[in-house]
């Protein structure tokens, strides 16, 4: 659907503009419409990233944001308010909680164990905006309970993160009901207020500073609440001390993590000093800074000189509303048009990497599954001692061209970020095989970086960010990471979920640090994480498939996450990399495609393994002699067994049918963990042998044999 919005002077249909004689029209105006109309409005009848086919909440909200605050709306401002109704990311009517199985449009985002409370808000505030009824969101708001101490928040003291926490007196007030126990939710924000008055997730008692984005939406919980005003002018002082040289604010006074500036922290400094009656110290450097934002696509930018976002837009026109300032972009001068370097491709190609796929179970078989998948390099999860060393070898000794390294998640080791917490799941990491990597179970970040930072950066390794629901700390880390050193990639793609899209701050990051997808696998074979290794998978560009050339990509951002299965419908779903990188590898992509025209991916129907005694990391192995193993193929769900797919019909060796004994593993909650049809020769006749597998598919009726020998 696209939109019609009348401009004063032109009207926007479709990306063309019509000229009407009655009034001038601010160039700057027709700029970020023009950007509005033909980088993110999208088909489905919502806004989305520019180098996305479809629309997403918040590109959506951002839009709507700007719109309403340069006076141009929409005329059919009611489609546009069903729209977002309609399409929050994770329970929206196009969603699905049944996310393994694809079975809705736009079950991408995949579930989370916390309620990322935002995205209701940006709903709620967004059709508010286009003067809709948001009276249909009253009772899902009504039931919001704090989520201090969930899994999810992966912050070692159960605390809440304070910007979700925030949402419940937020929304609550834009629908005009009462929030229960406000009392207790202003005592809650007492506790998190430093004698400074910022606030932030942690309580005041544990030390640590505030952090803008968080002291912006407790006082706006605050004044929604009605509490009792206390510290203002030290607030307003720490707000004021947040501004840097160049006008632009950052996230507290004289930072030593993430110390740059950012229009999110410059719009939150902004709107926080506006509610406490009061103006940026230095008002006409932070103008300034905000039109410097503005790039020659009529966007802004995060910082300067970064690619336009609908977001980072939506913050510069509102900061620049609430400074009565917009006016001044009629007198700015655009950035000229960042040409992008255009690398020589000459030599290079497209190769695979699958980050934290599996370190145990049968090396024969990941070496098979790489080698029938494409993979070039498979990052080892959780590797048991020897494991890596083995699977090198087997690949060596059949020719395939894969490299094993490591791709772990320290699971039990704690980051401690001052005012913020101590979190898991935010170290998770890449090196050379074979490379000593050290992780204290708790440490702060200075001894962090001094330690396991500084481990990884000479081993040439760095760290993957896999997920954070707290999107002020994970600023924090990212923005260290592309001012100096630490995560190389950000995760998406993750089981059947696509963190992006219910955490849609990643997208901000698109341009500074390369988008992957990650394995994160669970279990120990990795046959039946087959559904997953066919689901997804990250491409860079080198000129040969080896680890070095991999970081090197990462470093360029001349890599994509890609996925193509049922949760994205069939449809190559990108993520990150240059223009350049994308366009080189869309060319390629009869090279590195994973599936065939009709769909259907081209996955082994059955892992059919010749074991050895010394085989010791495989299943089954025997204590003398051979065992023949066949692995069918099983639908999955992570690593429970659901249901066959593939069933053996025969098994011949050297023309002769044997009768193998099927094997079933199960789990301690009852599912099958394990599957396999083993059959054992205890003194086989030298020579070489011929084994034959007749496999069917139980859908289909189809058959199909696999050969091997020994």
């Amino acid at each position: 659907m696209k939109i019609e919005f009348l401009v004063v002077g032109a009207l926007f249909l479709t990306g063309t503009v019509t000229a009407q004689p009655t009034a001038k029209v601010s160039s700057w105006k027709k700029d970020l419409l023009t950007y509005i109309e033909t980088k993110l409005s999208k088909p489905d009848g919502g806004y989305g990233w520019e180098d996305q086919y479809d629309s997403h909440l918040t590109p959506t909200y951002a839009v709507t944001g700007i719109l309403y605050n340069i006076g141009e709306l929409p005329k059919d401002k009611g489609r546009l308010a069903e729209f977002i109704r309609t399409h929050h990311p994770q329970k929206g009517t196009n969603t699905t909680s049944n996310y393994f199985l694809g079975n809705a449009p736009r079950g991408e985002a995949g579930p989370s164990g916390s309620n990322l409370r935002n995205l209701v808000y940006e709903q709620i505030q967004a059709i508010l905006w286009l003067n809709g009824d948001v009276s249909s969101f009253k009772a899902d708001v009504k039931s919001w309970k704090s989520q201090a101490g969930i899994l999810a928040n992966y912050e070692g003291h159960g605390y809440g993160g304070l910007f979700q926490e925030a949402m419940t007196p937020v929304c609550s007030s834009l629908l005009g009901i009462s929030m229960d126990k406000s009392e207790e939710f202003l005592k809650y924000l007492e506790k998190n207020r430093r004698s400074n008055g910022s606030f932030n997730n942690a309580p005041a008692a544990n030390g640590g500073d505030g952090n803008i984005l968080n002291t912006y939406w407790a006082l706006y919980s605050f004044k929604e609440l009605s509490g009792t005003e206390r510290l203002s002018s030290e607030t307003i002082n720490w707000l004021q001390s947040c501004q840097l040289a160049n006008g632009g604010f950052t996230h507290q006074p004289n930072p030593t993590i993430g110390v740059n500036d950012d229009v999110i922290y410059t719009w939150a400094g902004i709107k926080s000093l506006q509610m406490l009656g009061a103006r940026p110290k230095n008002e006409k450097r932070v103008i300034d800074y905000l039109l410097s934002l503005r790039n020659a696509d009529g966007g802004f930018g995060a910082r300067l000189g970064l690619h336009s976002t609908p977001v980072a837009s939506f913050y510069a026109i509102d900061a620049l509303k609430v400074l009565n300032a917009i006016n001044a972009l009629d007198k700015s001068v655009k950035r000229k048009e960042a040409i992008e370097p255009k690398p020589d491709f000459s030599g290079h190609q497209v190769y695979t990497v699958q980050f934290q796929a599996h370190g145990q179970g049968s090396p024969l078989e990941a070496v098979m599954l790489a080698d029938s998948l494409k993979i070039h390099l498979w990052g080892v999860k959780y590797p048991v001692a020897g494991w890596l060393e083995e699977a090198q070898k087997i690949a060596q000794n059949k020719n395939v061209p894969v490299t094993f390294f490591m791709s772990d998640e320290p699971h039990d080791n704690l980051l401690s970020i001052p005012g913020m917490g101590s979190f898991d799941h935010v170290l998770d990491y890449i090196a050379p095989a074979k490379t000593p990597i050290h992780y204290a179970d708790s440490s702060t970040f200075d001894e962090f970086k001094n330690t396991t930072l500084k481990n990884l950066k000479e081993a040439n390794g760095g760290m993957l960010l896999q997920v954070s629901n707290n999107e002020p700390l994970a600023r924090l880390l990212l923005d260290e990471s592309v001012n100096n050193f630490g995560y190389l990639a950000i995760s998406t793609v993750h089981f059947g979920q696509n963190f992006m899209f219910w955490l849609p701050y990643i997208a901000e990051y698109r341009y500074r640090l390369p988008l992957v997808t990650l394995q994160d696998a669970h279990g120990t074979e990795s046959w039946w994480w087959s559904n997953e290794l066919v689901n997804h998978r990250t491409l860079f560009i080198a000129k040969e498939p080896g680890y070095n050339a991999m970081i090197d990509a990462l470093k360029k951002n001349w890599v994509v996450g890609t996925r193509h299965d049922s949760v994205s419908n069939y449809k190559t779903r990108m993520l990150g990399g240059t223009m350049a990188a994308r366009e080189f590898i869309t060319a390629k992509q009869s090279i590195w495609q994973w599936w065939d025209k009709d769909e259907s991916v081209r996955r082994p129907w059955a892992a059919l393994t010749l074991i050895t005694p010394a085989d010791k990391f495989e299943a089954g192995h025997p204590d003398k002699g051979v065992a023949i193993r066949v692995r069918p193929w099983w639908n999955s769900v992570r690593q429970s067994l659901r249901a066959p797919v593939v069933a053996l019909e025969k098994l011949e060796i050297d023309g002769q049918t044997v009768e193998p004994k099927l094997i079933t593993v199960k789990a301690r909650n009852g599912d099958v963990a394990d599957s396999y049809y083993l059959y054992q020769i205890d003194d086989p006749a030298a020579g070489s042998h011929a084994v034959k597998a007749t496999l069917k598919n139980l859908k289909s009726g189809a058959s199909k044999v696999i050969n091997g020998n020994w």
